[in-house]
């Protein structure tokens, strides 16, 4: 049995409630615990706030309707103001040589204030990563409580932080962290990208277990999320790969794969541990891969995994071979993004599917009886109430299986972020706090968008008619 070389506490920051195991974390606890550490993680998803999305996307015909309180629990909304408390006992319990964060937008300020508290009580180093950390490292690191950052792939540079702390060794000069040393930051340079077939399993023991059920189809299944590839060959721009890309250029290549056999090493070791039921592929684009690859990954799924799975593609890599084989091997879901039925609008987010070519990609799919998901993008820079009407026409002739709207979320290190600033719809300083409209517009106004979210269903079902949009 390996000998414990210390302890690593990851603070879990979620204000919206809404369950499901967090795969970038839970690669790091397998990394360290790989590594001989003892992981645990305070986690605020079932204590800030009840599920937010899930009621929501429930309530406005987005998902479903599924009773989630005999999975994720009743919540108490006396709780939010013992969290800081209960963070505190469990810092002084797990007696933690490091703590570590992951941050995106949506959690950054409930995150530092959280870590402000209690960082009034205890001097232990805490290190921040995730993407608004590699978006934004200044911004971050600026605050008192945050020590250092991590920029990027964190697996291997958190190792070496954990074990530079346990030992009473400098740690200033890691590759990948920004450190704080007095009154200077040791910004050091990036390292080489990982190799996937170098990562650890996922390791699910320091999550509540409610997290291991996820809402789908009107039911909640005990759901894997896991990875056969990083990176992503587009740049679109409402989301930050192209700044990803940028970051890492001359850092090996940036769209990696896994072995098909360890991937499935992990999942059958997840499922078997866990009494999995549903696997999500959180690749970017997976249908993407080239053919003997995704031959040997149905022969083996079907051999080895054989549960129900979703993934998620685009329409240019839909085609009648690969999805018939799918269908074969137990798919459950492919969700297609169409973000906007508005080619033009569309062309400005880098998306260049044409509106035919995603037709013909949702009628191959319906053709083999596989539910399909459009993915959709409501109140964008640049776009106008009259074109949302182009996104319900397209919908209406695809008749996706389940559509999954969002607001535009102006994540840091995305075009559209600063598209919309430059456009005067947002402040540069504006920090997201939940998944809500943000911006006003002189053509598509704030409750005008809010009206077209709520209504969705209804526009798609014809109980409103589309005479009712401004033009």
């Amino acid at each position: 049995m390996k000998k414990e070389k210390g302890r690593v506490l990851f603070l879990y920051p979620v204000t919206e409630g809404d369950g499901g195991i967090p795969n970038g974390m839970a690669l790091l606890s397998g990394t360290l615990k790989q590594a001989g550490f003892e992981t645990a993680c305070f986690d605020t998803t079932f204590l800030y706030s009840p599920p937010k999305t899930h009621l929501y996307r429930q309530k406005h015909g987005g998902i479903d309707k599924a009773e989630h309180t005999g999975f994720w629990g009743e919540w108490d909304p006396d709780m939010p103001k013992k969290i800081p408390g209960l963070f505190l006992k469990k810092i002084k319990e797990f007696k933690p040589d490091l703590i570590a964060v992951s941050i995106v937008d949506v959690s950054y300020v409930y995150a530092v204030s959280l870590l402000s508290e209690v960082k009034k009580e205890v001097d232990i180093p805490v290190v921040a990563g995730g993407v608004t950390v590699s978006m934004c490292p200044d911004m971050v690191l600026g605050n008192d409580c945050i020590d250092v950052v991590c920029i990027g792939e964190g697996e291997d540079p958190m190792v070496e932080l954990a074990q530079a702390i346990v030992a009473g060794d400098d740690y200033s000069n890691i590759k990948n962290l920004w450190v704080k040393k007095g009154q200077d930051v040791i910004k050091n340079p990036l390292r080489q990208l990982k190799n996937m077939d170098t990562i650890a399993f996922q390791d699910w023991s320091i999550f509540d277990e409610r997290h291991y059920y996820k809402p789908y189809c009107g039911t909640f299944y005990r759901t894997g999320f896991f990875e056969l590839a990083r990176g992503c060959h587009f740049n679109c721009s409402f989301c930050s790969t192209a700044s990803y890309r940028k970051l890492f250029h001359g850092k090996g290549s940036f769209v990696r794969t896994r072995d098909i056999d360890k991937a499935f090493d992990e999942i059958e070791f997840v499922r078997d541990a866990n009494d999995l039921q549903l696997i999500f592929f959180i690749d970017d684009n997976f249908l993407g891969m080239p053919r003997d690859r995704f031959e040997y990954f149905c022969q083996q799924y079907k051999k080895r995994i054989d549960l129900p799975f979703y993934i998620q593609t685009r329409s240019e890599v839909v085609t009648e071979e690969y999805v018939k084989r799918l269908k074969d091997i137990n798919i459950s879901t492919i969700g297609i993004g169409i973000e906007h039925g508005d080619e033009n609008l569309r062309k400005k987010m880098n998306r260049y599917m044409s509106n035919e070519d995603l037709e013909r990609a949702f009628e191959i799919v319906h053709k083999y009886d596989i539910r399909s998901t459009a993915n959709i993008i409501i109140g964008m820079p640049y776009e106008e109430e009259s074109m949302f009407k182009e996104t319900i026409k397209l919908l209406k002739k695809i008749k996706p299986k389940s559509i999954s709207i969002n607001y535009f979320q102006p994540y840091r290190g995305t075009l559209m972020r600063e598209q919309a600033v430059k456009l005067g719809y947002l402040p540069a300083d504006h920090i997201i706090t939940d998944s809500n409209v943000c911006m006003d517009m002189p053509l598509f106004p704030r409750e005008r968008q809010v009206h077209f979210y709520e209504n969705f269903s209804k526009y798609i079902d014809g109980e409103l008619e589309l005479k009712d949009f401004r033009q």
